[in-house]
This record gives structure tokens, C-alpha cells and sequence, in this order.
């Protein structure tokens, strides 16, 4: 009895990105907006793809899909499952957010050290590294890391993009890569949040009138 009525309390923290839409949701937009950024770089000058106006565009139509794309989703497969509960932060799990915060720090400033060690254009590394730790923070409030996958997930977020920028690539490539990677790696993180809420909340079962 009691473990069922922590389970209820806990309920509204989990339920923020219960079924991975969230995690998935900023991937699809980070991934889009830095192919749409490159697609622009690398269109020929003439071309519709390379003006700001076509850009603008469709980074909003993105935001746009991604954003009701979520509430119509939510409203189709979560709440139908889970029902709804309002968000409300108690506090619980806040060690896990520091101590995602910490390993986040830690793992970027190591990155830059290495980077720095090997007389790599340590810079652009730094501000990937930086970035990557920022997305790793929230990362860690999103999911509240609150399963062992999830940690792998937030070292692979923190350490792949500054490693990518170290490669011996194009210029162009290497600017973009590492943004793209983010946004790759937040999907597959969503998808698997996704498949497992899915299994784990069978839709409720239709009441025959």
C-alpha cells in the first residue's frame, strides 16, 4: 500500500515527459533547424534554399508541426493511458539534476582539456563542449534521469558532439555535425521513452455499450 501511494505522489513528476514526446520534440527541431541551416549554406546562391525568407519559413512551419504535432499526440495516446495531471515540481529527484549538472561540467571541461592537450582547434571545441553540457542540464530536468539507459544517454550527449567537432572534416561539416548529432540524439532517446511508455500503458480497453 505504501509503495502505491509513492507511486501516485511521484506521478506528476514523471508525467512532464512520461510518454518521450518532449525528448522528441526538441530533437526533431534541432535536427530540421541545422539541416535547413546547412541546406541553406550549401544551396547555389540563385536557389530558393539559400535566402533567409525560405528559412524563416519553414523553422516556423517546424516549430509549428513539432508543437501541435505534441498536443494532438498527447491527447490521442497519453491521456487516453494515463490520464492527466498537471506538472508540479515537490522537489523529489533534485539530487539526480545536480548531479547530472556536475557529471556534465566535469565530462565538458575533460573535453576541452584533451582538446587543448592535442593542439585541437580548442575554441569551437570549448563552445560545443559548453553547449553540450547545457543540453545535457536540460537533458537531466527533463527526464530526471530517473533510469540507468538515461545516464548513457546524457554521457553520449555531452561527450559525442565535442568529439565530432575534433574530426578531420570539411569546415562546413564540422560546424554543422555536432548540432545535428544533438538533436539525433535526443530523438532516439525520445523514440525509446516512447516505445517503452507504449508497452508499459496498454490503451484502456473500449466499454461496450
Amino acid at each position: 500500500m505504501t509503495d502505491q501511494i509513492d507511486d501516485y505522489v511521484k506521478r506528476p513528476l514523471r508525467y512532464q515527459n512520461i510518454d518521450g514526446l518532449g525528448e522528441l520534440g526538441i530533437g526533431i527541431i534541432w535536427t530540421g533547424l541545422t539541416l535547413l541551416q546547412l541546406l541553406k549554406e550549401t544551396a547555389p546562391s540563385g536557389s530558393i534554399w539559400h535566402g533567409k525568407t525560405t528559412f524563416v519559413v519553414c523553422a516556423t512551419a517546424l516549430l509549428f508541426v513539432v508543437l501541435y504535432g505534441q498536443k494532438a499526440l498527447k491527447k490521442r495516446i497519453t491521456y487516453p493511458r494515463t490520464g492527466y495531471v498537471k506538472y508540479r515540481d515537490t522537489g523529489t529527484g533534485a539530487w539526480r539534476i545536480v548531479a547530472g549538472l556536475l557529471t556534465a561540467v566535469v565530462v565538458a571541461l575533460a573535453v576541452v582539456f584533451v582538446s587543448q592537450r592535442f593542439a585541437l582547434p580548442s575554441f569551437k571545441v570549448m563552445v560545443i563542449a559548453l553547449g553540450s553540457a547545457g543540453w545535457g542540464l536540460l537533458y537531466a530536468l527533463l527526464t530526471r534521469l530517473e533510469a540507468a539507459w538515461r545516464w548513457v544517454v546524457l554521457l553520449v550527449l555531452i561527450v559525442a558532439p565535442p568529439a565530432v567537432a575534433t574530426l578531420p572534416l570539411d569546415s562546413l561539416w564540422r560546424d554543422h555535425l555536432p548540432f545535428a548529432l544533438l538533436g539525433l540524439i535526443f530523438m532516439v532517446s525520445g523514440a525509446i521513452s516512447l516505445a517503452l511508455y507504449l508497452r508499459r500503458n496498454p490503451p484502456p480497453e473500449q466499454v461496450a455499450e
